[in-house]
């Protein structure tokens, strides 16, 4: 005659567990789900359920930005400048000035760490503010035309 092996404690433990977390897991998806109407009701304002709400909800994807630390050169050639500033965003608009190298024939240049993102910018040449030639992505803001770099 056989003998029949009986169920140890742990595995009791074990099928007393997972029938707790089951019950909780049903009880709390009740407050999602209408099971009548098969439809979900609470998740509405967190889901739209229609094609027109998801629509108007919309919302176009920002760019993903590098984090990493790049260096971008800002030049400019302005034959007979005394002193060349770049202003920008991230320098304050000049409180912390970032004075460009001045090399021969007029040429300008320096070398900053950014990091991905966008950044406004213009020069400002024995004190008057000039739009840098090479980057044609301009703006107006505050009723002053900027020059944006895309560092990515």
């Amino acid at each position: 005659m056989r003998k029949i092996k009986r169920p140890g404690a742990l595995f009791v433990l074990f099928l007393v567990l997972l029938a707790l977390v089951l019950t909780w897991f049903f009880a709390a998806s009740e407050d999602y789900y209408d099971y009548a109407s098969d439809t979900i009701e609470s998740s509405a304002s967190v889901a739209p359920l229609n094609k027109e709400s998801l629509l108007a909800r919309a919302v176009p994807a920002r760019p993903a930005y590098d984090t990493e630390v790049k260096y971008r050169t800002f030049y400019l050639t302005a034959p007979g400048a005394k002193k060349v500033e770049l202003l920008a965003d991230f320098n304050r608009w000049g409180k912390d000035p970032i004075e460009l190298k001045a090399y021969r024939k007029g040429y300008f240049e320096t070398s900053v760490a950014l990091t991905g993102g966008e950044y406004k910018y213009v020069f400002s040449v024995d004190g008057k503010d000039v739009l840098d030639p090479t980057n044609l992505d301009r703006r107006t803001v505050n009723g002053r035309d900027i020059c944006i770099k895309t560092v990515r």
